[in-house]
């Protein structure tokens, strides 16, 4: 007897991640990562995927082991950052 019962079918459960895995993304798409949350792909090659997320950074995945959502959600405002004004020497 299985854990979760004995009329759970694992062949739908295979598909679905199957099917996820195999989703096509391009470079500047949101998606949603189960740890590191909401990001953007920065670049996409034959072997990994690059992902700049929201609170955690830049990262980067193996691009057959990666698991991503499509994310709707907006990528939030950048900070506007203001740079220190030089200081006049006194002659």
């Amino acid at each position: 007897m299985l854990p979760w019962g004995d009329d759970y079918d694992l062949t739908v459960v295979r598909e679905n991640l199957l099917s996820k895995a195999n989703e096509t993304f391009a470079v500047d798409d949101r998606v949603s990562h189960f740890v590191h949350g909401l990001g953007r792909i920065t670049a996409i090659d034959d072997r990994y995927t690059t992902i700049s997320f929201d609170q955690a950074g830049v990262r980067k995945f193996l691009k057959d082991v990666v698991r991503l959502e499509r994310s709707d959600v907006p990528a939030p405002p950048k900070p506007k950052v203001s740079r220190a004004k030089a200081v006049k020497k006194k002659a």
